[in-house]
């Protein structure tokens, strides 16, 4: 399994704690999990209204048999929405997690979706969710 840092991506202005739920058509990366971290240590068991939660770890699956170049995910949490990119290379049948670390918020309760929007591939094509 890869674990990539990111700078400029993902996820969850703020979060919540333990496995997300993922949303929209299963595509040719998919979300396995969407765990939010609490402040200091990492945890993924938060007590709503007194834990702080600082980020949010994605697990991804690339499920096609191409290689892909970059992944872009949307979450939302509670009414807050981020969208993000990452640029990294992803191998077919390989997993990857992407980390991002946001400012603290309080836990409110698990119920965090998140979904792949679109994908591009090394040959340069691309794969898009279908809009509802």
């Amino acid at each position: 399994m890869k674990i990539l840092p990111i700078t400029a991506i993902m996820l969850l202005a703020m979060s919540s704690s333990a496995l997300a739920v993922t949303m929209g058509a299963p595509g040719p990366v998919q979300v396995t999990a969407c765990v939010v971290m609490m402040q200091g240590t990492g945890d993924t068991v938060g007590q709503p209204g007194v834990t702080l939660t600082n980020g949010v770890t994605v697990t991804l699956m690339n499920k096609s048999d191409k290689v892909v170049k970059s992944v872009t995910v949307m979450g939302d949490y509670h009414g807050r929405h981020e969208t993000g990119t990452a640029d990294f290379t992803f191998k077919p049948g390989t997993t990857a997690e992407i980390t991002r670390h946001f400012t603290q918020s309080a836990f409110v309760d698990p119920d965090a979706k998140c979904a792949v929007t679109k994908v591009v591939f090394a040959d340069g094509t691309t794969w898009s969710a279908p809009t509802h």
